[in-house]
């Protein structure tokens, strides 16, 4: 399918106005979202020493790559699957949560040493992290691009194009800057509650969100694309063959969040007066995702005991 597109597809369209105006919506969203997750892979690798953290990078961006590109063959599947996605944007709420569950533990406990990830956990999760933000990146460039699954392609492709450019600069900005480790972090958890409030919208509410006369989510008619594989044009909406009312998250939302999560961290942590007025909402928040990240936890051991009870009378056994 994604072969048969490429040579049936008609690459001239892109170059039409409408279609440039959505190429460079997808530039700017794709690196971000690309730029966070190479933060993220050096954030992960970051307690490791030096030749494993190289180790665990080189995997880590690897991946990124190869599933950004199985994302970009499997697209249509993907867009026609919401538990993928739902199950991809937990996990990236679940990361975040962690993350800083793990963070306030270690304040909790100054002075006591507490083992970080093993090697083979940290490769898993920079794994898992790659995975759901390749789900990501399709269903960002697919909220840009519904009309046309060529431009979906061509903005993941941007996405894979962004990563390998910042990649080699992520690991000296976090060594320089240690704060953008907690950046990288509530921008994935930001981005999975994105797409978790997007579907939930999409299936159940399905109504625009209007704040202060201007909607906040909104229903847009077009083009659906998972019905239409074979259509490389960005075609207007009343000549479409088939219309699905699909409810997003406006785009000045979403790319406003993403700067001011950014630049109220950074205010946090260079101003003094910033810290102390915003210090009982940082700890209230940490109190949050402690708790979420502790129930997930507990319900996934409930999960899965079964196994870990096997792998034990198979390590005693041995």
């Amino acid at each position: 399918m994604f072969f048969n597109l490429l040579a049936e597809a008609d690459f001239s369209s892109i170059f039409t106005l409408a279609s440039l105006q959505v190429v460079v919506a997808l530039i700017v969203i794709e690196g971000l979202l690309s730029v966070d997750n190479a933060l993220a892979i050096a954030a992960l690798a970051s307690h490791l020493d030096e030749k494993k953290r190289k180790i665990a990078m080189t995997i880590g961006y690897a991946g990124a790559y190869g599933f950004r590109i199985l994302a970009l063959i499997l697209a249509s599947y993907i867009i026609n699957n919401h538990w993928l996605m739902v199950l991809g944007a937990s996990y990236l709420i679940w990361l975040m949560c962690n993350h800083f569950a793990e963070n306030e533990q270690d304040e909790e406990h100054q002075g006591t040493h507490r083992a970080p990830p093993s090697f083979a956990k940290t490769i898993a999760l920079i794994a898992f992290l790659d995975l759901s933000l390749s789900f990501d990146n399709v269903v960002a460039a697919v909220a840009f691009a519904r009309d046309s699954l060529i431009l979906v392609y061509v903005g993941v492709t941007i996405g894979i194009i962004t990563l390998r450019l910042v990649a080699g600069y992520c690991i000296k900005l976090l060594e320089k800057h240690p704060w953008l480790e907690h950046t990288a972090f509530l921008l994935v958890g930001f981005v999975g509650a994105l797409l978790c409030m997007e579907l939930f919208w999409d299936t159940y509410v399905r109504q625009d969100l209007p704040v202060f006369g201007y909607d906040i989510i909104h229903g847009e008619e077009s083009a659906d694309i998972s019905d239409n594989l074979n259509t490389t044009d960005v075609v207007p909406v009343q000549n479409a063959t088939s219309h699905t009312l699909h409810y997003h998250i406006k785009k000045p939302i979403k790319f406003g969040g993403i700067f001011m999560i950014v630049l109220v961290h950074m205010a946090y942590e260079k101003y003094p007066a910033v810290k102390a007025t915003l210090r009982p909402l940082v700890i209230a928040f940490r109190h949050l995702f402690a708790i979420t990240a502790r129930a997930i936890n507990s319900l996934f051991g409930l999960i899965t005991w079964p196994i870990q009870i096997l792998f034990k009378f198979r390590r005693r056994a041995s």
